[in-house]
């Protein structure tokens, strides 16, 4: 089995600190022109001169965050480009935010009535964007179908196994970027995207046993589920949020439940969703694991750790939706040696529950 040096190790986490807390600085300056906004009465277009300066500063950390992984991680993209969508990412951030300020005091300028009503027609429309299959139209359109032909093959059996239907496989280009990961997207038709890193760096079947993980996704409608109950928070602290209450009548309520609104909001982003990531991530390692060999599987999560210089054990504080690699093969391993006998490989049952 194949694991990571503690020299490498430490490294990773190094390195993981260093890019944190150039993202914590790049997030805290995206930040600065909302409170320019909300704490100056200067005129409109001189908030526009604040984020130009506010873009030169971040487009100086992009660099330095550029030559850091360009020295660790080794990437062979353009400079120019990694600094220019890497401060782009922040300069849309920082203009938006304050725009959907101003959008979010006109919104209560309207009468309780009517902020029921517009909020809930947004939750319409982002349900119905949830539903779309706009998300994995976009990615379709900057990546290539898969050609090879194994593993083309290999997901057939997948899918046949798992009676997820035929699903499409993309490969994005992120080669230079150094990233080496795989994901499920969709919420009715489902496509799998893998980098290609992924696929140059792992060997055939621990390519497969990845294709298999995010099948499982799929199978068990993860994405789906995940999104609806995103949605379904969203919907009951925005409705607490904007609950018409009567003030004089009941101040003390008036206050109470925007505030419990928010913060049960909040609370579910954070802790929550996480959580019930992490979970389907585990159900999607056992069921890769009973469809094909598990400790192709436990290397594939090894190696990516390593690609993708991330500690195989990390706190729930820097990875929040993935279980720490460590524990994440540790259970595969354990599930595999408990379900295999020889060459026998578990199968996956036929009543779609998740092995235990």
């Amino acid at each position: 089995m194949l694991k990571a040096t503690p020299e490498a190790e430490q490294k990773m986490r190094d390195y993981l600190r260093q890019i944190s807390a150039i993202n914590t600085l790049s997030s805290l300056i995206a930040f600065l022109p909302t409170i320019f906004a909300i704490y100056t009465g200067v005129p409109f277009h001189y908030f526009f001169v604040v984020v130009a300066a506010q873009i030169l500063v971040l487009a100086g950390i992009s660099y330095y965050k550029y030559e850091v992984e360009r020295k660790t991680r080794k990437i062979e993209v353009n400079p120019g480009r990694y600094v220019l969508e890497n401060t782009m990412s922040y300069a849309i951030f920082s203009v938006s935010f304050p725009l959907l300020l101003y959008l979010f005091i006109l919104f209560y300028s309207l009468s309780s009535l009517q902020r029921v009503l517009a909020i809930n027609l947004l939750f319409v429309l982002s349900l119905i964007f949830i539903l779309s299959n706009l998300p994995a139209s976009r990615l379709k359109r900057s990546s290539k179908p898969l050609e090879d032909n194994y593993l083309i093959g290999k997901a057939d059996e997948l899918s046949e196994k798992l009676g997820t239907g035929k699903l499409g496989l993309f490969v994005m280009n992120l080669g230079r970027f150094k990233i080496a990961n795989a994901g499920q997207v969709g919420t009715r038709k489902y496509s799998v995207f893998i980098t290609d890193y992924l696929l140059e760096n792992l060997s055939p079947e621990e390519n497969v046993a990845v294709i298999a993980h995010e099948f499982a996704h799929a199978k068990q409608k993860h994405v789906l589920k995940t999104a609806t109950i995103a949605w379904a928070i969203t919907v009951i602290s925005g409705n607490l949020m904007v609950y018409p209450i009567d003030v004089g009548t009941y101040p003390l309520l008036a206050l109470i439940l925007p505030g419990a609104g928010f913060i049960f909001l909040m609370l579910s982003f954070i802790l929550i969703i996480p959580a019930i990531q992490r979970r389907f991530e585990s159900q999607a390692d056992l069921i890769a694991s009973s469809v094909v060999n598990g400790m192709d599987l436990a290397n594939a999560l090894q190696k990516i750790s390593r690609l993708n210089f991330t500690p195989a054990e990390i706190s729930r504080h820097w990875s929040l939706d993935h279980p720490p690699t460590r524990e994440r093969v540790k259970k595969i391993i354990s599930y595999t040696h408990k379900h295999d006998s020889g060459n026998q490989k578990a199968t996956y049952p036929a009543s779609g529950k998740v092995p235990k």
